[in-house]
């Protein structure tokens, strides 16, 4: 199964952009270098107070679509 890991850093204040400005994606950069636009509400469960700081891995179907994101190690 396709996957792409990538690390993320948001603070409090950046994650609450995206609930004022309703923003509904956002870019990330794959450690491999690929550039992935995820559906903002993929992040939503991994929202702590202090923003979203963490390492995840997403897993795409066949046609290159998100089956599912899970947290991991760094």
């Amino acid at each position: 199964m396709p996957q792409a890991t990538f690390d993320l850093v948001l603070s409090r204040e950046k994650v609450l952009l995206f609930y004022k400005a309703k923003k509904n994606r956002i870019q990330v950069t794959a450690r491999d270098g690929r550039t992935i636009n995820l559906p903002w509400e993929l992040l939503r469960p991994h929202i702590q107070p202090s923003g979203i700081n963490g390492t995840f891995t997403i897993f795409f179907d066949d046609r290159g679509k998100c089956e599912r994101l899970v947290p991991g190690p760094s």
